[in-house]
């Protein structure tokens, strides 16, 4: 599946820091209605949590991920898991991006989403079988080489945070990575980069509206 549009805004990650106490560690709360089981850190600092690392929990009655939710039970975009118990006090740890470093914008975005299929036909199948594995996303956006400095391929190798908009205050967002660029003019265009994406963990959808 393609998507497409205009505007994206691109953020640096820079190092993540452990959020953690040696007695309580963060307090979570859980949601209600169609979001319960779902618990949500309380400190709205602490959301955006690194998905290259671990995130514990703790609490009475042995708490326990739903694994069939979001990363096996972890939505790192917004600081919550869910749990197959309710009605729990629980604590997490873990580390989260306590600051966004906002790049600039880019143009023309594409996202292809897709899934790996395997072929599971056992001999004498008159018709092949297939089974959905995992998923991935990729994309490509545009950008003036002239106006920022951090097409450094020495840079190329931190974990970016992109927001491609669909409208003013709705898109998609998703953690990649920058593995290769190349640059392209016309002879009266400036010089202007297009960028490769590696998408790591998920692409999900943000209302800011």
């Amino acid at each position: 599946m393609v998507k497409s549009g205009y505007l994206a805004t691109v953020y640096g990650i820079d190092t993540s820091v452990a959020f953690s106490n040696s007695f309580t560690g963060e307090d979570m709360a859980e949601g209600s209605g169609d979001n319960l089981k779902i618990y949500q850190i309380n400190n709205t600092g602490k959301r955006l949590w690194d998905p290259n690392e671990a995130i514990t929990i703790a609490g009475e009655g042995n708490p326990t991920l739903d694994k069939s939710w979001m990363d096996k039970g972890i939505d790192w975009f917004t600081g919550r898991v869910k749990l197959n118990e309710t009605g729990l006090i629980i604590t997490t740890s873990g580390k989260y991006f306590s600051t966004l470093i906002e790049i600039g914008n880019a143009y023309n975005w594409t996202l292809d989403l897709s899934t790996d299929i395997a072929d599971v036909s056992s001999f004498g199948d008159r018709w092949k079988k297939k089974k959905a594995l995992q998923e991935n996303w990729t994309g490509t956006f545009e950008k003036f080489a002239i106006d920022e400095y951090w097409f450094d391929i020495a840079k190329l190798a931190k974990i970016f945070l992109v927001k491609f908009y669909v409208e003013d205050n709705k898109g998609y967002k998703g953690f990649c990575a920058i593995p290769s660029l190349s640059s392209g003019a016309s002879v009266t265009d400036v010089i202007r980069e297009t960028v490769n994406l590696e998408g790591h963990w998920m692409l999900s959808e943000f209302d800011e509206s």
